[in-house]
């Protein structure tokens, strides 16, 4: 069940949703409160705020990395963390050493910042190595053409080094999305999902998620 509550800023809808939390608590019910990062410690102190002593260990302040990594440590996972420089570092190398296979981009500074950069759209975008390949086929345009083909063979051989072993920032909510039902965390929880109004749109979502594995 998923419900949407809209109103314009400041017409009282983050008070609402933690009025409507006060009384789900009562209920016994495990709840969360998704925010993103920047206000995760406002909506914790709000919490406190509102709920009586006590019944802060039925609810809890997540933000989606956070409970993408939850969702990772259940599921038996262990990655490292790959940083913004590790991941320069990574893509120099590939420059480097692919060479031969390159047609358009070298290994000086601004093409590590180019690809750098090109790979974390990609990531936020949804676009695989198989779906960049797809549409690189499809470019007439020569000089397009032979910058994806090149970005492709970056793209894959960086997903190559880090996969099952490192995690790039950009690919947590994407393992949430595809893992979320794999685990028991948040089985018969009701969710709520709250100051993303700055970024989206005017709304929150509340939904009760009861699903269960066949």
């Amino acid at each position: 069940m998923v419900k949407l509550i809209y109103g314009k800023a400041g017409s009282g809808k983050s008070t609402y949703l933690f009025e409507k939390i006060k009384d789900i608590i009562k209920e016994n019910q495990k709840i969360y409160i998704i925010t993103p990062e920047q206000f995760s410690f406002t909506a914790e102190k709000k919490l406190l705020e509102v709920l009586e002593e006590g019944a802060t260990v039925k609810a809890e302040v997540l933000t989606f990395s956070r409970m993408a990594y939850r969702v990772i440590s259940e599921n038996g996972k262990q990655f490292k963390n790959i940083e913004n420089f590790g991941k320069s570092m990574l893509v120099y190398d590939i420059l480097d050493n692919s060479k031969k296979e390159l047609k358009f981009l070298g290994k000086n500074l601004q093409n590590v910042e180019l690809a750098c950069r090109s790979i974390t759209e990609f990531k936020k975008h949804n676009i695989t190595v198989d779906r960049l390949s797809d549409v690189s086929k499809n470019v007439d345009d020569k000089y397009l053409k032979s910058k994806l083909e090149d970005m492709e063979i970056i793209y894959r051989k960086f997903q190559e080094f880090i996969n099952d072993k490192f995690l790039d920032e950009n690919d947590s909510l994407t393992y949430l999305a595809n893992n979320l039902k794999n685990t028991e965390s948040f089985n018969d929880s009701v969710i709520f999902i709250d100051e993303f109004v700055r970024i989206y749109s005017s709304r929150i979502f509340c939904y009760r998620r009861t699903y269960e594995k066949s």
